[in-house]
């Protein structure tokens, strides 16, 4: 989730952005996840959420500076 904006970038493997680039990476059996932003610009700059859907919810904020 891009906190700026509460927008929702993904769940799972699918994406509900219409900037497509946005992208989820997670390799099969793999317990890794990575948003990727290509060609990421200053207005990309801010914090995002990774939350995963447990109980209780688990999330992790991210920095992100492009300069």
């Amino acid at each position: 989730m891009r906190k700026r904006d509460m927008h929702i970038l993904s769940a799972g493997i699918s994406t509900y952005t219409s900037d497509l680039r946005f992208q989820v990476i997670h390799p099969e059996k793999s317990e890794n996840w990575t948003l990727q932003i290509k060609s990421p610009q200053p207005r990309d700059s801010g914090t995002y959420e990774c939350q995963v859907s447990t109980e209780p919810k688990m999330s992790l904020n991210y920095t992100l500076n492009v300069v």
